[in-house]
């Protein structure tokens, strides 16, 4: 009789914990429904947002925004290379400030092609990041560190100097120092 008892008990309990496993699936299943409803709700609340924001937003003058970014005072562009996208531009001080979306490593590594020093007149035309790459320095700026609407800005001031990189998540601003050329 005991064992009856036992054996009914332990079928008793095996069965409670078949339940409530089910019963906790179940409910796992519903608040993972029930998360992801409410994620797609705050990206359409946040797209909203970025929508309305992106219509207030207006670059004027994209030089006056790269100096903003870069730290130096832009004059005016100097040259544009499609491949890698890059574009070095003239400054106030004796530094060139190059502008890519390229971090400094496939920057460096998609230039060396392109600036082989192959040829009597290598010499005459500077490489776009100056001849010592120690020298020269890398601000990154992305939305952590140049504000929410950092990917709207700069894609509104790449257009306005005609630069078709759409709105980068990130953008680094080299600044190269100018050496003076020895007679």
């Amino acid at each position: 009789m005991i064992d009856v008892l036992g054996i009914a008990t332990l079928a008793a309990v095996l069965l409670l914990g078949a339940i409530l496993t089910l019963y906790n699936s179940r409910q796992a299943s519903a608040l993972r429904e029930m998360e992801q409803v409410l994620s797609d709700w705050y990206l359409m609340q946040v797209a909203e947002r970025r929508e309305r924001k992106r219509q207030a937003i207006h670059v004027d003058d994209p030089l006056a925004w790269l100096s903003q970014q870069a730290g130096v005072k832009v004059v005016s562009a100097e040259r544009r290379l499609d491949q890698p996208p890059a574009a070095a531009f003239l400054t106030e001080s004796a530094v060139r400030l190059v502008v890519s979306p390229l971090p400094p490593e496939r920057l460096k590594a998609a230039l060396k092609p392109l600036e082989a020093k192959n040829g009597k007149v290598a010499h005459l035309v500077d490489p776009l990041l100056g001849r010592n790459m120690r020298r020269v320095e890398v601000i990154e700026r992305s939305i952590l560190n140049a504000g929410e609407w950092f990917d709207v800005e700069a894609g509104q001031a790449l257009q306005g100097l005609d630069l078709p990189w759409g709105e980068p998540k990130r953008l680094y601003f080299y600044r190269v120092p100018l050496v003076e050329k020895k007679a």
